[in-house]
Parts: C-alpha cells; structure tokens; sequence
C-alpha cells in the first residue's frame, strides 16, 4: 500500500470511543446469543452480498432486507440514542425475542464498559465496568448505566470549550454527536451537516448549530473564540431588533398623525373632507375646535354663577335648618317639663328646666350680655329662683290644676311634632340642594377637563403637522439611529476580534486543509480538487467537480477527513468514531467507492502500531469491497438474502403485533 500519510504521526493508539464486540442476545436466562458480531480498530465492513442464485429477484436479489441498517440501529442504541426509528427496530425485535436485547463491550476513553439493552419496553438498561458480560447480565455486577450514559456525555461534550451553542445557549448533547458519528442510509448523504432524516436533533437552529458543533468537536473553537462568538450573536441580535424598530419609528409619525386627526375628527364631529386649519370660507376643524372650546367656556361660566346661586341658597336653608332645629329641641324640652309637672316629678322638671336654660344660654361659664361669670349674673340668679318659686306653686296646686297641666303638655307636645316634622323636611330638603350643587360641580369639572384634552389635543395636531411639514425626526427616531450605529460598530469590532482570534488559529485549519488535501488527492488521483472551508454552513469540504457523486464524496470525505484528523491531533475533539450505512447506494461511482475502502483501510495500517489502528470505522455495504479487503480482517459480518442464517437476526423480524404483551423481561 501507498504511504500517503506517513508524514502525519498519529497521537494516540486508540480510538477515545469503539466497539470491540457487539452480541445479539436471543434470552437473558437462559442465557442464549443470537449472533456475536467481534468488531476491532480499524476498518470494519459489514457486507450484505448479493444473492448467487439466478431465481432471486427484487430486494432479496440486491441484499436488502438483511439487516445492515438494524446493525447500524443497534449501534446507536448501545451507544444511548432511543430515537423513535430504535424503538421501531426495538418492537420488531420484541416480538421474536421476548428476552432478548443487544449487548456490547464498549470502550469509553480508555475505559472498558459493559453494556445490555433490551428489545422489550419494560426492561430496563445495565451497564457496568466489569470483565464478563454473563457479570452484567446475571447482576453479579452493580448496575451502573447512568455513569455509562455520563462518561459518553463527559468524554466527548465534557471535551469542548463550551458546552452550549453561541446565540441560544441550547446545551449540546452526546445525541448531537452520534448522529454526526453514525450516518444513517435515509439521508441519502446528501449533505454534510445532514444526520437524520425525520427524527430531529432537537436544534433550534437547523442550519447554523451543527457547523457550530462541528467546529467545536475539530477544536477550531477555544474558550476566547466562544466568548466572542457568543457575543457577536447578543451584538448581533441588537442590531436586528434596532433594524426592525426603525422603519416603525419612521412611520410612527404619520400614523400618530392620522390617528390624532382622526380621533379629534370624531370628538368634534368634523367631516373627513374638511381642512385642518381654518381657511376663508366652510368649516375646519380648527373653526369647529375654537367654536367648542368658546362654547365649553360660556357653559363653564354659566353654571358657576348657577353654584354661586346653588351656595347661597344651600346656606339660607342650612341656617334655617339650624334655627328649626333649636326650636324642635326647645319645644321637646318644654313638652317633657310639662309631662314632669303633670307626672309631679320634681327631678325630671329641674333637670329639664337646666337643659332648657343651657340650650337659652342661661347656663355656662360666662355670660355673653354682661360679660360676667353666670354665677354673678342678677338675671341668672333671678331666673333660678322663679323657677323654685314656680314649681313650689305649681305642686300645691297640681292637684287641682292638673287637667289645665295635661292640656298644656298637649299642646307642647304637639308643638314639638309639629316642628320637629318641619326640621325633618328642612333636612330632606338641604340634602337635594347639596345634591344639586354636586352636580353642578362635576358638571363644571368635567367640562374643564374635556376642554382642556381638546386644546391639548388640538395643539398635539398642530405640532404633528408643523413636523411632518419642516421633516423633523422624533426624539426617539434620533435615539433608535444612533443606538443602531453604537450596536453595529461594536459589532464590526467584534467581528474584527473574531476574525483575528482565527487567524491566531491558523496552524489548526491549516493541518486540516493540508489533510484534506492529502486525502482528496487518494481518492481522487490529483491534486488540487477539494478544499475545506471552515465555518461554512453547507459544504465545508468542497469538491471542485460537479455531479451527484462528487456530492456525496463531499460528504465521506469530509467524515475521513474528521476520523482521520482525531488520531493524529491532541486539538479534535472528535470520538474517532464513524458508522456509514451503505454510502455505496448513495450513487457514488464504483471507482470511487473502491477508491474510499482501500484509502481507509491504507490510513488504519498506516496510522496504526502493533496491529491496531487509532480510529474505527465501520461500513456497511452491498457491493462487494476490493478483493483486496474481501475477507479478514476487513470483513467482519457477511449477510445475505434466502437464508435465515445470513441474517442479521438469523430470523425475518415480523412488526410487532398490537394488544399482544411480547416485552416480558426475564
């Protein structure tokens, strides 16, 4: 073989991530193995032949039907995907093996694990470092697959600068890897960042995230790239929400306009053809406006003399209110001193006859008339004694004079009705009066306040126009422009910095470029035909030729490229770890794919020490390889249609029927 890499070391012996063996488990227990399948460093081709016999026709002729994109799903599997294809595979499987499930020895970073999972939906998934697989199986060995399903996560994301993307900060996983790491037939190859088909990774971004990641798996992004990348997208995103909020400003003005004008159109009930501003001749809404703001004036100043008037006449009924009040209370008092003299009761009389002198003002502290102390009042001693002297003639003739009393306690009491149903009318009637005034008073307000918002509005209307007239922008138009300039310079600065934190990493996409070109020049016979181009979002290796099978070449290439790129550099982060399932029927020429085989098998032995090479690769294919890699070590699986032996699960996989329990565990 040629030696086209030998200027090119490599840096470890092993892969970081391998399968040594993979076992198809028929029955836990007893234990039973459908098929072992033992895999090595290296290139591994899984060969779905071709049926020999003339009879064969259809599907069955061209090895379909056998199993190599199951073999390619279990892999996943044991690898911790559970994509909704692998459940598919899984309840087919089921099926047939109740109590089956696929095993594998996996090797993680130097690390040896030992992996089952089952087929049936109610298992669970073990996982463990120990030296036997019937350990795991027969639980001699401690359960350990959440730390098998952290060590996948930790040696490969755990590996990179950061472990979220720039712009959305969406945290990256161990599936986004696989998927790159092992490519499934459906996708046809038709692109490089093309994983899956129907199932989704789950980024946020289809066509920008994975050249992120991918950038980050080759170690073209460090720590400071990250930052600025991360900060190029914030700056970025401040330049497009400026940019959107722009053209809203720059229209705002007339849309504030037109809605002003309509809404005082409407308040003043002035026709849409009418002009703003007052002309000669015809109405305008500034004559309608000036006519409603002299009208609102002369209905303010009217109903304020109708409150001035309201207040005046609240304040007669109010002191007349107060006088039948005192005189309601004098006639009360008069009727009970005349109930006390009827009834003979000396006490209730002098109590009475106190209140009714407090109420006259007999009684206090001073007296207003004489300005004395009522003590040294002659008119208030003369008053006390006649009203001892009164009392002592009246019960001497109480007896005789009682129904004289009775008549005149009557007649008080009646008095007493009588003015106390007119004080009780008069408060009837001041409670209206001060209601009335009320309204008068909100009348009023509110025609100030309407008054008012229609001048404020009417100059608001006036100013629109004047600045729509002499072409000003708004105060925030000017804000919103010059943030938009401090955001896209600072942008332009960061790029700058980005643009110069890469060209500081040179020497990594320069060994890239020189390794593509070396791999290109294998595959293709010349130089000069393929290029990498980092950070492009479609076709970071690019093939000069056009056609379909150039294409796809695109896409193997830059995978050989990628897994030959982790043996031979301490700065990828890539598994050294690759699954193609038939590129072959991706139309790629048949030279070519001659060409691919040996270029990966020469890479392994030249790459490798002592037999083992720092890379795996596994392919399936149904075209026969090159004869020079036709059998071992090379080939470690032959498949082929017409007998149950040759397949995969040494049995056709019926779909798994519904309403039937087929996932018993053991």
């Amino acid at each position: 073989m040629s030696t086209w890499l030998k200027a090119n070391g490599p840096v470890r012996a092993r892969p970081r991530l391998w399968v040594e063996t993979l076992w198809l488990v028929e029955s836990r227990e007893p234990l039973v193995f459908t098929r072992t399948i033992d895999l090595h460093a290296g290139l591994n081709i899984v060969w779905a032949k071709e049926s020999a016999s003339s009879k064969a026709s259809g599907l069955s002729s061209a090895g379909h039907g056998v199993g190599k994109t199951s073999l390619c799903l279990l892999l996943r599997y044991v690898l911790g995907d559970d994509a909704p294809a692998i459940a598919t595979l899984r309840g087919k499987a089921a099926g047939g093996f109740p109590k089956g499930g696929v095993a594998a020895k996996v090797h993680v970073d130097g690390v040896v694990w030992l992996v089952f999972r089952p087929y049936g939906l109610y298992s669970h998934s073990m996982a463990a470092q120990c030296d036997g697989l019937d350990q795991l199986l027969l639980g001699t060995a401690s359960n350990d697959f959440g730390g098998y399903s952290d060590a996948l996560e930790q040696f490969s994301i755990g590996r990179l600068a950061a472990r979220s993307l720039p712009g959305t900060n969406q945290p990256l996983e161990w599936r986004h890897l696989l998927a790159w790491c092992i490519r499934e037939q459906r996708t046809r190859f038709d692109g490089f960042y093309h994983w899956r088909e129907g199932e989704g990774l789950g980024f946020k971004r289809s066509r920008r995230d994975p050249p992120l990641l991918v950038g980050s798996v080759l170690g073209l992004v460090d720590h400071e790239l990250d930052r600025l990348l991360r900060e190029v997208e914030a700056e970025q995103k401040h330049v497009e929400k400026c940019k959107e909020r722009i053209p809203e400003l720059e229209r705002a003005p007339a849309f504030a306009l037109a809605h002003a004008d309509r809404q005082l159109r409407l308040r003043i009930r002035a026709g849409e053809d009418e002009p703003v501003f007052a002309t000669t001749v015809g109405a305008s809404v500034e004559s309608r406006v000036q006519a409603a703001l002299q009208a609102a004036e002369q209905d303010e100043r009217r109903w304020e003399r109708e409150v001035e008037l309201a207040e005046e006449t609240l304040a007669r009924e109010q002191v007349r209110g107060h006088e039948l009040t005192r005189a309601r209370d004098r006639a009360e008092l008069e009727a009970n001193i005349a109930k006390s003299l009827v009834e003979a009761n000396l006490a209730d009389f002098e109590r009475l006859t106190k209140l009714r002198e407090r109420l006259e003002g007999l009684e206090g502290s001073r007296c207003d008339h004489g300005d004395v102390e009522f003590s040294a009042c002659q008119y208030i001693q003369e008053r006390k004694s006649a009203v001892s002297f009164t009392w002592f003639q009246d019960s001497k003739q109480a007896k005789a004079q009682a129904p004289e009393l009775i008549g005149r306690y009557g007649a008080r009491k009646a008095d007493f009705e009588k003015l106390a149903a007119a004080a009780s009318a008069q408060e009837q009637a001041i409670s209206e009066k001060k209601a009335a005034l009320r309204r008068l008073r909100v009348r009023v307000a509110t025609s100030e306040s309407a008054r008012s918002l229609l001048k404020q509005s009417w100059d608001e209307l006036q100013v629109q126009h004047t600045q729509r007239a002499q072409g000003g922008d708004t105060t925030e138009l000017v804000e919103a422009r010059k943030q938009l300039q401090e955001h896209e310079t600072a942008l332009a600065s960061l790029r700058a910095a980005e643009v110069n934190r890469r060209s500081q990493q040179s020497s990594r996409v320069d060994a890239l470029k020189a390794l593509t070109a070396a791999v290109s020049t294998r595959l293709l016979g010349a130089a000069g035909h393929a290029r990498f181009i980092p950070g492009h979002e479609v076709r970071p290796f690019e093939v000069a030729r056009g056609g379909e099978a150039y294409q796809v070449l695109e896409v193997l290439l830059g995978d050989i490229v990628c897994l030959l790129d982790s043996a031979m550099s301490e700065a990828s982060n890539h598994p050294g770890f690759l699954v193609h399932d038939c590129p072959r029927e991706a139309d790629m020429s048949e030279r070519l794919y001659r060409e691919f085989f040996l270029a990966a098998a020469e890479a392994a032995e030249q790459l490798g020490r002592d037999g083992e090479a720092p890379f795996q690769f596994i392919v399936t294919t149904t075209s026969p390889p090159p004869e020079e890699l036709g059998g071992a070590p090379h080939v470690v699986l032959e498949l082929a249609p017409g007998a149950d032996e040759a397949l995969l699960f040494k049995r056709q996989l019926a779909p798994e029927l519904s309403g039937l329990d087929l996932t018993s565990s053991a």
